[in-house]
């Protein structure tokens, strides 16, 4: 094995490790050692990759929010409806409840992020958020979203509308939350031809964003 892939195997490991120590034990109460221990190497070789414990489950949580992208990218390319806004937040929504640490964090629980995921957007390139801008942008352009707001003051609502279900104990189903999505921001109309239409260019920005969020999480390594 080349020194890199040496390098990334044994950091995904230890990222394995920190991430069933936070769920067992939550962020306050898990240690570099305790990492160490679970993931066997050194505790030095630990730092070799993160110069501290929160640079660590920064870059655990980081992983996490690249997998759900990833996710959706792989749906989209199989299913090109799924650009639909309704559906691709059933999907994103599904992802998420299926990942513990992500879940925690939108429903608040300090208990096993501590204050961890706000800090998780300064790790994100600037990028990341204008593709989802953008996404919604081209949905306008084709009678896909309404239009009777600006864009930016959607993604201000749909943000709201997203945290406040996953903060939810228990969360609703997924179903709900796509209903309320096409109630609140589609047209009573959503064109198959239209959705099929943008479906590669929606594409498109969500692998860019994968791309941004994966060069991030190497340079964490």
């Amino acid at each position: 094995m080349r020194p890199a892939e040496d390098r990334a195997e044994r950091a995904e490991r230890i990222l394995d490790a920190a991430a069933e120590l936070l769920l067992r034990a939550g962020y306050r109460r898990t240690t570099i050692e305790d990492v160490a221990e679970r993931a066997d190497v050194g505790k030095g070789t630990v730092y070799l990759h993160w110069k501290n414990r929160e640079e660590l489950f920064l870059a655990v949580l980081l992983r996490e929010s690249v997998r759900v992208l990833e996710d959706l990218v792989a749906m989209i390319a199989t299913d090109p409806l799924s650009v639909r806004l309704s559906r691709l937040t059933e999907i994103q929504y599904t992802n998420v409840l299926e990942r513990p640490l992500l879940r925690a964090g939108y429903a608040d629980d300090t208990e096993t992020l501590g204050k961890l995921l706000p800090k998780l957007h300064g790790k994100l390139d600037p990028r990341h958020a204008e593709v989802f801008v953008e996404y919604l942008e081209l949905l306008a352009a084709n009678d896909l979203l309404r239009t009777d707001r600006p864009v930016r003051e959607l993604v201000v609502a749909f943000q709201a509308v997203l945290h406040g279900f996953l903060g939810r104990t228990p969360p609703p189903e997924p179903a709900l939350i796509a209903d309320t999505i096409a109630h609140a921001f589609e047209p009573l109309a959503v064109s198959t031809r239209q959705l099929r239409a943008v479906a590669p260019r929606a594409l498109e920005l969500f692998t860019e964003a994968v791309a941004l969020d994966r060069k991030q999480l190497e340079r964490a390594y």
